[in-house]
């Protein structure tokens, strides 16, 4: 939105952005938001943007590129080591996840500034770098029971496996896990996320000694759903 600015005695009509120089060099344009009729619920989740009054805030609606069942964002891992914790996710549909996949915040294999340096260079053996699934039989709606069909995943994990060497990985799959629970995440990689109780609970264990999400750390989540 343009503005009429009154400046050292001049007035400026219809301003919509000026540039001020930075210290050391070059411009960086401030630009008036007010205009801004969005709310967090009109963002796709995870996505930085301006409000009218010029507060950055993080969207939080489900769906993404106009697909109201594919969801997509971020959460940071609890630091309490040895145990399952819970992130619920931004979903507000009726159906359940057909497929997952849950990485390190910037790529497993980031070393840049645009990645994650301590997940990179941790020797922290069996921390889980990626997990992902898709659902075994797509048509079966799960029960979030500790059985069935109905409640499985065809699941793979990609895991740090040396505790000397930060580029040594490992790993696995697994054709019938139980990933719609009753039950909390546990200290393996198939069942390291699970989804408790319902489509918007993710379960997931920290890794200690034993398999798992690593602590206090930035992952990204892409889910699909079935409406």
């Amino acid at each position: 939105m343009a503005s009429d600015i009154a400046l050292m005695g001049a007035v400026y009509p219809s301003v919509p952005a000026v540039n001020l120089p930075k210290n050391g060099g070059g411009t960086v344009r401030f630009t008036d938001v007010s205009a801004t009729d969005a709310i967090e619920a009109d963002v796709a989740a995870g996505k930085q943007f301006f409000k009218a009054d010029g507060t950055q805030a993080t969207g939080t609606a489900s769906g993404g590129g106009g697909a109201t069942n594919f969801i997509t964002g971020s959460f940071k891992t609890s630091a309490t080591t040895g145990a399952a914790a819970t992130y619920t996710l931004p979903y507000t549909g009726s159906g359940y996840p057909l497929a997952a996949l849950i990485f390190i915040k910037g790529g497993a294999y980031n070393n840049t500034s645009s990645g994650n340096s301590t997940w990179y260079n941790s020797t922290q053996r069996y921390a889980i770098g990626e997990w992902g699934f898709h659902k075994s039989v797509q048509d079966s709606t799960p029960t979030y029971g500790t059985s069935g069909t109905q409640n499985q995943g065809v699941t793979h994990g990609i895991y740090k496996n040396s505790t000397s060497s930060a580029t040594s990985y490992s790993r696995t799959s697994a054709m019938s896990t139980n990933v719609f629970s009753s039950s909390n995440a546990t200290n393996a990689v198939a069942t390291a996320v699970r989804f408790k109780g319902n489509a918007k609970t993710l379960s997931y264990f920290v890794a200690s000694s034993s398999y798992g999400l690593l602590a206090d750390t930035e992952y990204t989540y892409e889910i699909l759903y079935s409406s």
